[in-house]
């Protein structure tokens, strides 16, 4: 029985202050003490508040993040007690298998589908990135639109299959980190960045491209792409390398996942060691995918963002397990092991006490 393990706690403060007149008159000696009092109280609350206001200047309240305001959010998970952590912030980052749409194209059923699916968690009290795989394959039960954009009851499907409803920009992105959140529990994710397909040779040209071991046979695509030939994929290459599975022996999203792993271990080498000579490399970086990106991260969060995780430790990848089968619809379908995903999301979100 999936468990819900957030719950969000508000805090408010505020002040009040009665004053009544006294209405018999005090002696003169007796009111200027009294005024006296009075006016230290005044200051010292004034004080207070000061000291109140420089603290929150000084570490502001996270807003639409998982952050320090759910710190005392606790959960029972097999006879031990578990707190959720703070000054967590969480990406969705998504791949999707068109180019981008028009205005005016959206038919609200055909957003594409998201064929990539990373979630991306930065640590900032312990100084470390966790990285979540999902399978784009997992069954979820995900929100769905009907001919007129009207929300209609979630229904389970392929998760790369909750993008295709919306349109095709950041509602399709909203629907998947819907499916995404209750497939972790109902973790909230507050941002998301999906990329479209002519973006992948864009991102892979900025960087100058990337070194990887061709471990699959493309040469019927491109004849320098030889089972195994290491080499620098430029242009198009770089969209055939993470993408293409049909044409090849083994065409599963799991082989394909794990060529996306490679492309992304060679990728982030090459962002880390650009970023650590230049804060505004990840702006640029950000500029370049701009025609080609739905996010509701703004350029200054991107920046930001990266440049203090650049020296954070990178946790291994987590690998959801589970078993795979043939669905009644003739596709593949990914059926998470429950107990395994509940202690990945234990691990990266919260900590034992």
């Amino acid at each position: 029985m999936l468990m819900k393990v957030y719950a969000e706690s508000a805090r408010q403060a505020g002040e009040a202050e009665d004053t009544r007149l006294q209405r018999r008159r005090l002696p003169r000696k007796r009111g200027i003490i009294c005024s006296l009092v009075v006016a230290a109280a005044a200051l010292a609350l004034l004080f207070a508040r000061l000291q109140w206001l420089d603290g929150r200047s000084q570490k502001p309240e996270t807003r639409g993040d998982l952050s320090a305001r759910y710190e005392e959010t606790q959960v029972e998970f097999q006879g031990e007690t578990y707190r959720l952590r703070s000054n967590l912030t969480a990406i969705l980052f998504l791949g999707i298998d068109q180019a981008a749409r028009e205005p005016g194209e959206a038919d609200g059923r055909s957003g594409g589908n998201a064929d990539f699916l990373r979630l991306v968690v930065v640590d900032s009290n312990e100084k470390t990135v966790s990285q979540i795989q999902i399978d784009r394959d997992t069954v979820a039960m995900a929100p769905t639109l009907n001919l007129i954009g009207q929300r209609t009851d979630a229904q389970p499907m392929q998760i790369a299959l909750s993008h295709s409803y919306g349109d095709g920009k950041n509602e399709s992105c909203e629907l998947t980190v819907e499916a995404v959140s209750g497939l972790l529990l109902d973790i909230p994710i507050p941002y998301y960045a999906a990329l479209n397909l002519d973006g992948i040779e864009a991102l892979n040209d900025f960087v100058g491209g990337v070194t990887v071991t061709v471990e699959d046979d493309f040469s019927g695509i491109d004849p320098a792409m030889v089972q195994g030939t290491s080499m620098r994929l430029i242009g198009k290459q770089a969209e055939t390398f993470v993408r293409n599975r049909r044409d090849l022996p083994v065409g599963t999203n799991e082989a394909r996942m794990a060529r996306q792993q490679a492309y992304l271990t060679g990728l982030i080498e090459i962002i880390q060691e650009n970023l650590k000579q230049d804060k505004e490399y990840i702006g640029r970086l950000f500029d370049a995918l701009s025609p080609y990106l739905v996010t509701n991260l703004s350029r200054a969060q991107m920046v930001n963002t990266a440049w203090k995780a650049r020296d954070y430790g990178q946790q291994p990848l987590r690998v959801i397990p589970g078993s795979r089968r043939i669905g009644g619809t003739g596709y593949a379908e990914f059926i998470p092991d429950e107990e395994a995903l509940r202690q990945i999301i234990l691990s990266v979100f919260y900590r034992k006490l």
